[in-house]
């Protein structure tokens, strides 16, 4: 279960401070029978006192609880450790720049199709396919589908002298858009191909990702590319300061004098583990190939001991991608503590300053989570 206070300065808008309180109930069901297993993940996520709760009012709450995730398992299959996941499910791959359960939002992301997996001492494979828009009803052909066919791979190497331990990912996938042009429907599509790496040495950590995407839709030809840097100081040795880090994330971007489009798309990718709390507009969302891409650099510290809590300090630097035109700064103050019962309590406060702005925006929330 889980609430959160939120409170925010809205673009080019002037108004007093304005809150909401946003809940998220949420209840796991799992029955096993030999080597089937059914998942159930009931929830009710909602925003207290909207209309369509009915608060106060005898009648009927509109805001429905369902299932989040509904998926069956079926293990060890030709006793090869083949595991088969068919339904509704969670699919966080990596560190979730391009698919994530986005668990920040309210409500989350959950995809929809078949899973397969293998573990192995030499790592875990992954193949899916994922049904965005079943079109049946409408387009008697299944090429007509918005489906994504893909695998992901990663393997760990454990720690050889001083290197404390290795990770490798590798990952591709084609996304299925079928659109409708001069009424004539095209078979369009991107390509998406990728790797990831994460090492650590004596008291460094170094986080590498990088992605090429290609493909065709309606408008023409798509060449994008993804990259992510981090250096990270682990400090455990010294009192309160636990690591720091300093980053570049970068997104390409659409550049408008060329007949390709190179904004990278990642309609399916978490945006505030990486890139702020504030969810600033013009950069709050990648979901096509259309955008002006994001140039960022980051630095980020992590503290505890602070009267018993641990403390998050963030803070980013926005541009485009194309002309190198800034957006603006963020700040981001993040305390969380742990509660008894399985609690977790966090306090959050962002600070944004628009290129050209004198006056920060601000947002800030107050959230309390139980898993029992």
């Amino acid at each position: 279960m889980q609430d959160r206070i939120t409170s925010r300065d809205q673009e080019n808008t002037i108004n007093a401070l304005s809150t909401y309180s946003l809940l998220r109930s949420r209840i796991f069901f799992k029955l096993i029978n030999g080597p089937v297993t059914l998942n159930m993940q009931l929830q009710d996520s909602r925003i207290l006192g909207n209309s369509v709760n009915s608060p106060g009012i005898a009648n009927e709450d509109q805001t429905k609880p369902s299932f989040h995730q509904v998926y069956i398992n079926v293990n060890n299959i030709f006793k090869r450790n083949w595991i088969i996941q068919l339904g509704r499910f969670h699919l966080p791959l990596g560190q979730q720049r391009i698919f994530s359960k986005n668990n920040w939002n309210n409500i989350g992301r959950s995809f929809e199709g078949f899973l397969t997996y293998r573990n192995s001492p030499k790592g875990t494979l992954r193949l899916f396919h994922l049904i965005n828009d079943e079109r049946f009803d409408r387009l008697d052909n299944d090429l007509y589908d918005q489906t994504i066919d893909g695998f992901y791979f990663d393997h760990s190497i454990k720690r050889i002298n001083q290197f404390a331990g290795t990770t490798i990912e590798v990952y591709g996938f084609r996304t299925w858009m079928p659109e409708e042009r001069d009424n004539v429907i095209e078979k369009n599509f991107r390509t998406t191909y990728g790797s990831r790496l994460n090492t650590s040495f004596l008291f460094l950590n170094l986080e590498v990702e990088g992605a090429l995407q290609s493909g065709k839709i309606s408008r023409g030809n798509v060449e994008s590319f993804l990259t992510a840097v981090n250096l990270g100081v682990i400090l455990d040795f010294i009192p309160i300061v636990n690591s720091f880090s300093i980053g570049n994330e970068f997104i390409s971007g659409d550049d408008e004098s060329t007949r390709l489009f190179e904004g990278f798309a990642k309609p399916f990718g978490a945006g505030h583990k990486w890139h702020g709390y504030y969810d600033y507009s013009s950069h709050k969302s990648f979901k096509d190939n259309y955008h002006v891409g994001l140039k960022e650099w980051n630095l980020k510290a992590k503290l505890s001991g602070l009267l018993g809590f641990d403390l998050n300090a963030n803070y980013h630097n926005f541009t485009d991608a194309v002309q190198g035109n800034k957006f603006g700064d963020e700040l981001d103050l993040i305390f969380s503590r742990k509660l008894p019962s399985g609690g977790n309590w966090s306090l959050g406060y962002a600070l944004y300053w628009e290129n050209g702005g004198d006056t920060p925006l601000d947002f800030s929330y107050l959230m309390i989570s139980f898993i029992l």
